[in-house]
């Protein structure tokens, strides 16, 4: 008798799954990072419409009315926004392309999810925040310190999870957020592209196979 077929997943469904995998999978580093260390949490963010819709989807509608109110006040303060999405900048680069330049502030706000150092969506907080992980001490430090086999992992991971929302544009919380309240706001946004070459050197490519394998899994039972 043939064994049933599992069921498809849904593009939220996915997210949660390539969240969770990242999540165990860094469980066991060692890292700076802990509870009421807000350094990094400025409104430098970014993430995919579908990250914000798994947000939108988590949050009730007292707490979504909120967070409107607090993207909507920021909409003047300094911020990144890409002019490229992940996947954008690794075919360019395979391409032998120069990729448009980013400014980043370099004084950016602090993120409008903050309340008393602590992130009030911590369960569901785009990918960019979770794999922000440093292995000192930012405000020692002045910035994040993050090793290369980590950055090779985070790139392969913000590169799957911007191929499972082909339909979906890649830009700062702020802007995608406003996009994804209103159908008249104006988002500067990017739209998001599907991987073509992966961003992954040499040296890293027998170790992060099993995490490749997976997230392929996990794609292929996308509905």
């Amino acid at each position: 008798m043939n064994r049933p077929s599992k069921r498809n997943l849904s593009q939220i469904d996915a997210l949660s799954r390539i969240y969770r995998l990242y999540d165990d999978y860094i469980d066991s580093f060692s890292h700076a990072c802990r509870k009421y260390c807000a350094d990094c949490c400025t409104t430098n963010v970014t993430l995919t419409t579908l990250e914000a819709r798994y947000i939108h989807a988590f949050l009730g509608e007292k707490q979504r009315a909120a967070l409107s109110g607090g993207m909507h006040s920021r909409i003047q303060t300094p911020r990144f926004q890409p002019a490229m999405s992940t996947n954008c900048h690794a075919r360019l680069c395979a391409e032998g392309k120069a990729p448009p330049e980013e400014h980043v502030p370099a004084d950016p706000g602090t993120c409008p999810l903050l309340e008393a150092e602590a992130c009030t969506i911590y369960p569901v907080r785009p990918f960019a925040c979770r794999c922000m992980l440093s292995t000192a001490v930012c405000r020692h430090t002045g910035e994040a310190r993050i090793d290369e086999f980590t950055m090779s992992v985070n790139n392969l991971f913000l590169q799957f999870i911007e191929h499972l929302d082909p339909s979906g544009a890649f830009g700062n919380f702020i802007d995608v957020w406003r996009c994804l309240d209103s159908e008249d706001a104006d988002c500067p946004t990017v739209p998001n592209q599907s991987v073509t070459v992966l961003m992954i050197p040499p040296e890293h490519r027998e170790k992060i196979h099993p995490l490749l394998n997976t997230l392929n899994h996990i794609l292929s039972r996308v509905e």
